[in-house]
């Protein structure tokens, strides 16, 4: 039996939506996500909570728009990602705005990037500009 493979989806609150759209279309492909909205707890700490979250996950994908600086969140939570992940190369674009895509080390072997890059790949190319 395979086992599901986890992303934990990093997002400015601006791009909620999109990080959303994101979520689901991995869904249908047969991953787990894990996205503030859905799985955070407000009454828990919000460092150790996103640092469990982000070292659990097979992959951590970043959403950032063209422009903007990003917020502590985000840099919080890409620090935590460097430690454990790797960035895939290139990136991609999902309604206008960059999509990264890092691994944590050791998930190739089970689970090769072609496959969740396929998904990414076609949801770059049915998505539109918002």
């Amino acid at each position: 039996m395979s086992r599901t493979f986890t992303a934990f989806i990093s997002y400015p609150r601006a791009l909620e939506r999109v990080a959303a759209e994101i979520a689901e279309r991995l869904r249908i492909d047969g991953y787990d996500t894990w996205i503030d909205v859905n799985n955070f707890d407000k009454q828990a700490d919000a460092h150790a909570q996103l640092k469990r979250a982000i070292e659990g996950c097979d992959y951590f994908l970043s959403i950032t728009p063209k422009i903007g600086e990003q917020s502590y969140w985000i840099q919080f939570e890409n620090a935590i990602a460097a430690q454990t992940c790797t960035v895939l190369p290139g990136s991609y674009s999902f309604r206008g705005n960059r999509l990264e895509v890092w691994r944590k080390a050791g998930v190739a072997a089970g689970h090769p990037d072609t496959v969740i890059l396929a998904s990414l790949k076609r949801m770059e190319e049915t998505s539109t500009h918002v």
